[in-house]
């Protein structure tokens, strides 16, 4: 193996492959990342912890084909020290790779490729096409609200559905939902071509690395498919595979209002920056922040023994009963950071205990729900 690349494109493709390298394992040779240089022109960098694997391509100047597995941090280490210029890889004696950019020379050692194991869903071809800024989207306004709680391991990932749209001949859709048992988050966009069984539940950690890569292409498209256990993004410079949590998701028709009760508009950027202000008041994120809606107005107030108390009121447009209600401040201002400052925030509230909806004005198809708090 001979070739010359980019400093400055083979730190980022190690950058981004030293999230998904297992530190913490039986198999140290998950801690390397399998490098094998193309005769067409690229180098190619994967890595895996058998959960979630990713492979990155970067263009080089391929001398000789070749491959071999070398310690991820240490060889991310060594290439994002060396300076902005093109860096020459060889594979010597003992399975060894040299590294080489002006007056610096490493001799690195390795582990024959042959000892990685299969690289689980990456061989998965994906067929549906869709903007990246689109899944991207998908992905942001409802993985906040997946739950980190390890033994309601259903909850830990986002789940995927495919949905008609209304009426005849409507839209192909795929919706995700999250929620945490506290709050809900469902969007749904029109998707052509993704065809899959069930609510598969995607995890957050194979998320997370997709964030990163649509970040990164803007709104090019890129190939997506739920098959064979896994859930598979291909964007042509990288592609990722992760396996698919193994449970039901839970009946989130459930928690869903089945009336919309009261309805109030609010400015996003306003509401936000109150309940911030509210926010400041309490000590811990399950204190709640109590909302007063009355005839022309809302008033906001928290409270705790250490710090004191707050009370804020804004003018709004409301003529219904008067209305106290509690919830916690992080999950409302989660939302209200998800869609337009310049917008309006509907709320829509079942009483004092019942479930609370939230979404843009004049669009329904992005909502989130949130559980109130009993008020002391």
């Amino acid at each position: 193996m001979e070739l010359k690349i980019s400093q400055a494109e083979l730190s980022k493709a190690l950058s981004f492959i030293q999230s998904i390298v297992e530190r913490k394992t039986t198999m140290t040779i998950l801690a390397n990342v399998p490098l094998t240089a193309e005769q067409d022109g690229q180098l190619k960098l994967s890595a895996t912890d058998l959960d979630i694997t990713a492979v990155v391509k970067v263009p080089a100047q391929v001398t000789s084909e070749g491959s071999t597995t070398i310690s991820a941090k240490v060889f991310h280490e060594v290439v994002r020290e060396l300076p902005d210029r093109d860096v020459k890889l060889s594979l010597g004696e003992g399975e060894r790779l040299n590294v080489a950019s002006g007056n610096s020379q490493f001799s690195i050692v390795g582990v024959h490729s042959e000892e990685f194991p299969s690289l689980p869903g990456i061989s998965i071809e994906p067929s549906c096409v869709i903007k990246g800024q689109q899944l991207l989207e998908m992905v942001q306004k409802t993985v906040y609200a997946v739950s980190h709680d390890e033994t309601r391991f259903n909850l830990n990932g986002v789940c995927f559905e495919s949905a008609k749209g209304k009426g005849k001949g409507g839209d192909q859709l795929l919706r995700l939902v999250a929620t945490d048992g506290h709050r809900l988050s469902l969007i749904q966009r029109p998707v052509d071509g993704l065809e899959f069984d069930g609510s598969p539940i995607v995890p957050t950690k194979g998320l997370t690395e997709v964030r990163k890569l649509l970040d990164e292409i803007g709104d090019q498209d890129v190939k997506v498919t739920l098959s064979d256990g896994f859930f598979v993004v291909d964007t042509g410079k990288a592609k990722v595979s992760m396996r698919l949590i193994d449970g039901e998701f839970p009946d989130y028709n459930q928690v869903l209002p089945k009336k919309d009760g009261v309805s109030i508009s609010l400015p996003v950027e306003r509401f936000a920056q109150a309940l911030k202000r509210a926010s400041l008041m309490v000590t811990d994120k399950g204190k709640c922040i109590k909302l007063d809606f009355s005839t022309g107005k809302l008033k906001l107030s928290s409270s705790s023994p250490e710090l004191g108390e707050s009370h804020e009121e804004l003018e709004l447009d409301y003529k219904g009963e008067h209305l106290s209600i509690g919830f916690n401040a992080k999950y409302l201002l989660d939302f209200t950071s998800s869609i337009s400052q310049e917008s309006n925030l509907v709320l829509k509230l079942s009483g004092e205990l019942g479930p609370a909806k939230l979404h843009e004005e004049h669009d329904e198809s992005y909502f989130g729900i949130v559980m109130p708090m009993r008020l002391a």
